[in-house]
């Protein structure tokens, strides 16, 4: 049900224009702390890449 609910929210955001490799579904389990960590350290350098996301950004 997750896994449906997490689509549904990543064609949301792909269509008011957040791209899709900024949303990430995975399981972790509460032991795999070292897992968790590699996750995000991997989502967030994805995200620092892709930069601002053009349609969120106010533009002045």
């Amino acid at each position: 049900m997750a896994r449906r609910k997490f689509a549904t929210l990543k064609s949301f955001l792909n269509y008011i224009g957040v791209e899709g490799n900024r949303t990430i579904f995975t399981w972790v389990s509460a032991s795999e702390g070292d897992r968790f960590a590699q996750v995000i350290k991997g989502v967030t350098q994805a995200v620092r890449e892709l930069g601002p996301a053009s349609k969120l950004v106010k533009k002045i």
